[in-house]
């Protein structure tokens, strides 16, 4: 019987391209000012169709990393197998994708923060909150764009969303081997 290859190792290679191009893709539009200065002024049609985008994508990866496995075991892979190369896959994608975020907004463009939250502060104040409000929600938001938040939540985020998109595609992709081979 041949040895089973490593989902590790699979998991490794497609987690860590998809946390490169997620990477490179979210630098780009900071970095190109795609995204607006205030919140309540982003495209609705724009937004479903960039989240349909990074979904699709995060499903050719999975599919890409499973078809590997597949071709390493003989042409098999089993459903279980199958997510746990998505999860594993989602996984380093968030080691990644945060690690890259995280060198990003500390080392080369720090001020990304502050616009976040001033953003916010504008969008409470548009909307007429009380100032006990805004500094109540201020405390929130400054939580929520802490970096040390933004990457714990990158990494669950990519666990949690490889593991729900690989219990799909791995039931698509399955391929268990015949019982009497």
């Amino acid at each position: 019987m041949e040895q089973t290859p490593s989902t590790a190792r699979i998991a490794l290679k497609w987690g860590a391209i998809s946390g490169i191009v997620t990477s490179i893709a979210q630098i780009g539009s900071q970095v190109l000012n795609l995204m607006p200065e205030d919140p309540t002024n982003i495209n609705v049609g724009l937004g479903l169709f960039t989240n349909f985008l990074a979904i699709a994508f995060a499903v050719f990866i999975l599919v890409m990393a499973m078809r590997e496995f597949k071709i390493l075991n003989e042409g098999f892979i089993t459903y279980g197998q199958g997510v746990g190369v998505a999860a594993l896959s989602g996984a380093v994608w968030g080691v990644v994708s945060a690690t890259i975020t995280m060198v990003y907004t500390q080392f080369i463009d720090p001020s990304i923060r502050e616009k976040m939250l001033r953003a916010f502060r504008n969008t409470y104040e548009q909307k007429g909150m009380s100032d006990e409000q805004i500094e109540t929600a201020m405390r929130i938001a400054s939580m929520i764009t802490n970096p040390g938040f933004g990457f714990v939540m990158t990494i669950f985020t990519g666990v949690l969303s490889g593991t729900l998109l690989g219990l799909i595609v791995a039931a698509v992709v399955k391929k268990d081997r015949p019982v009497f081979s």
